[in-house]
């Protein structure tokens, strides 16, 4: 199946949508627990870091998670371009 610029494009802009939603609602929620709980959750986080930090770890996940976010985009941008009409424009 030929994908589309228009494809591509679109599912950037509908993952960039998702991900800036997700953002927003997560601060939301930090600024709604106050200075106190955001404090105590980063430092508890600073504590797991320093305990469990691997690099090989940490590239193997970073591996792992660009591998699920281009084939996610992928599969969007194939969805997409099965959804618009055909390009009339000649090549």
């Amino acid at each position: 199946m030929k994908r589309t610029g228009a494809g591509r494009v679109l599912a950037a802009i509908f993952l960039g949508v998702v991900s800036g939603v997700y953002l927003h609602y997560r601060q939301m929620r930090e600024l709604a627990e106050g200075r106190g709980a955001y404090l105590a959750q980063r430092s508890h986080y600073f504590d797991r870091v320093t305990q469990l930090h691997s690099m090989g770890l940490t590239l193997v996940a970073g591996v792992i998670i660009a591998a699920v976010g281009v084939g996610l985009y992928e599969l969007i941008a194939a969805g997409i371009t099965s959804i618009l009409p055909p390009s009339t424009a000649e090549e």
